[in-house]
């Protein structure tokens, strides 16, 4: 991605973004009628494109904007429809088909019809799209979508090899559908087959211009091409400042339930650092903050003092992990590895930086889901057991310089490293910086390096890292780990950024996919997280809440095990005048208390 391109494209766009937040600093508790929200971000999101994009903020503004075939019910997870019917499914669990909603519209006023789903599906299996390969992941077992007998009311998604999950994969909110007559209207992906697209090395021109095109900064960013069929729209986006988004006008389904959208607009506030984040939200410059830091959440949010404010925690399926990029000379051998995990001392950072507001994750999947094996045990903190398995591994002080090192490839290498992590993040620095402190009393000499997100991204998702701190967000359904850590998904900046290759897991991640018997699958998937944690890729730390912080100004509030655990298109704004309060009506109108706000 060109930043430079990027940073310049919305230069005039703050003149535009009127609706934005208004004075700060108020002394009393009075709170804004004023139908928005101002959702903090620690950073600008990757990219809008919801195909290119890997980051979790870039996840949550899309979904206000983008549709899948189907969705989950927030409170139970179910599949329910959306774009289209729930899937016929097959005997053999080979085609899933759908009926679209003939109700369905783009938020320009054109028709979502199944060409639509199809030039989608060939916009995510394209070879040459490469920031989407950790989407494309998922859809390794697609043959083909196409209209059953011709009929174009209808839409079938063709596997080559069956999987568990394919109707959330296929149908869930996996895959956005994308507008065809926005991004495709020389109707390149009519000039592809399903062949092409199988094929990284195709001489099909179309592949490569269509690539070329949607991985551009414009389809990235432009208002022109954000276009789709959910309940906002883009309104536009000023770099490191705020992204907005209005209530869309068109809105086909206000009346389907778990499709209102209350507030009129939603501001995506970008504040680079959590300290003045908070700040903000005591000054009710912001609505919601999530990811507050421990301390922050437990002793600076005093809902006595400031009863203008709630909070709240909510557990969800995530994992924060030290990602050892397993290419490395240092972190090839998982012994070595293993004797890092023990180096970490996982009690003292609960304590210290989280004041035992988290709790301690052994494997791959959180603790919250109902596959992760309560049985797992990785390596505990056991310095003198690490020193010894470090020797054993090649690994002394030959020079006394209090350094460890190792001939590799004919050379004597010190054992000196950089952790990278994401500018901003005072909770992860200072994660690192006590690894750090842990690993210097053993001759292991690792620094810390904060970059700005986009290139902590880049980096990591090719491979220009050492080691890292990292969380995967994943699902509240059942886990497929496929995606994330099959050896399949090391290349083209896929999810296996830490390049963790191991046969065995392979095969358990291959025979998981396949298995339809619900306690065959688990029996599997609990040995697939042991090995996981034999080999130790990564070491596991922990399954974090959501440490919520929000001025108590909306009705409707409800938390769910979805992430990001809160939908603000279902939040009420307490005193707001407006005439109906669902998606695709007249906008509120802000009471006189507005002008407190």
């Amino acid at each position: 991605m060109n930043r430079l391109k990027l940073a310049g494209t919305f230069v005039v766009a703050a003149l535009v973004l009127s609706i934005g937040i208004s004075s700060c600093g108020k002394k009393n508790s009075v709170v804004s009628a004023r139908n928005q929200v101002v959702w903090w971000m620690l950073s600008d999101i990757e990219r809008m494109n919801p195909y290119t994009s890997t980051d979790a903020n870039g996840a949550y503004v899309q979904g206000e904007i983008w549709e899948s075939l189907n969705s989950n019910d927030p409170r139970t997870l179910a599949l329910i429809p959306s774009l289209a019917s729930l899937p016929e499914v097959s005997a053999d669990h080979l085609i899933y088909t759908y009926t679209m909603d003939p109700r369905a519209k783009w938020s320009d006023g054109q028709p979502v019809t199944s060409d639509d789903i199809i030039f989608s599906m060939k916009a995510v299996l394209n070879p040459l799209v490469i920031n989407s390969q950790s989407l494309r992941g998922y859809f390794g077992d697609l043959d083909s979508v196409y209209n059953p007998n011709g009929d174009r009311s209808k839409v079938a998604f063709k596997l080559s090899k069956a999987r568990f999950d394919a109707d959330n994969v296929l149908g869930g909110g996996y895959v956005k559908i994308l507008a065809k007559h926005i991004l495709d209207p020389k109707g390149l992906t009519d000039q592809q087959s399903w062949a092409d697209l199988k094929n990284p090395a195709t001489k099909n021109s179309a592949v490569k211009e269509f690539a070329t095109t949607f991985e551009s900064s414009e389809i990235a960013r432009e208002p022109k091409f954000q276009i789709g069929s959910g309940p906002y729209v883009f309104k536009g986006w000023v770099t490191n400042d705020r992204l907005v988004l209005v209530r869309n006008p068109n809105y086909w389904a206000q009346e389907i339930k778990w499709n209102e959208a209350y507030p009129d607009t939603l501001i995506f506030k970008t504040i680079n650092d959590q300290n003045a984040a908070l700040t903000a939200l005591k000054a009710r410059d912001l609505d919601i903050i999530d990811n507050l830091k421990p301390d922050q959440f437990l002793t600076q949010v005093d809902t006595a003092k400031m009863p203008f404010l709630r909070k709240d925690t909510v557990y969800w399926n995530n994992v924060t992990m030290i990602a050892w990029n397993n290419r490395r000379p240092f972190f090839t051998d998982k012994n070595v590895r293993k004797a890092l995990t023990m180096l970490i001392d996982r009690d003292r950072i609960q304590a210290s930086i989280f004041k035992g507001q988290v709790r301690k994750n052994d494997g791959p999947v959180g603790f919250v889901q109902p596959e992760y094996d309560h049985t797992l045990k990785q390596p505990g903190y056991n310095v003198e057991e690490a020193k010894k398995m470090l020797k054993e591994a090649g690994w002394e002080d030959t020079d006394g310089d209090g350094i460890l090192d190792k001939v590799i490839n004919g050379k004597k290498t010190p054992f000196k490293f950089t952790f990278q992590v994401n500018s901003g993040n005072e909770v992860r620095k200072q994660i690192l910086l006590i690894i750090s402190e842990e690993l210097r009393k053993v001759g292991i000499e690792a620094g810390v390096q904060a970059l700005e997100w986009s290139v902590f991204l880049e980096n990591t998702k090719g491979h220009n890292y050492d080691a890292c701190y990292n969380a995967w967000a994943m699902n509240a359904t059942e886990t497929d780990l496929y995606q994330l850590w099959h050896s399949s998904q090391i290349e083209h900046k896929g999810s296996n950024f830490y390049c963790y290759s191991s046969p065995v897991a392979d095969r358990l991640m291959d025979e998981i996919k396949l298995e339809f018997d619900k306690p065959k699958r688990l029996q599997l998937e609990h040995q697939l997280q042991q090995q996981m944690v034999d080999d130790q890729p990564v070491s596991f730390l922990f399954c974090s809440p959501d440490f919520l912080a929000m001025v108590n100004r909306f009705d409707n509030v409800e938390f769910f095990r979805q992430r990001p655990c809160f939908d603000p298109r279902y939040w009420v704004v307490r005193g707001a005048n407006v005439t109906r309060t669902k998606a695709g009506v007249p906008m509120g109108v802000a009471s006189a208390s507005d002008k407190a706000y």
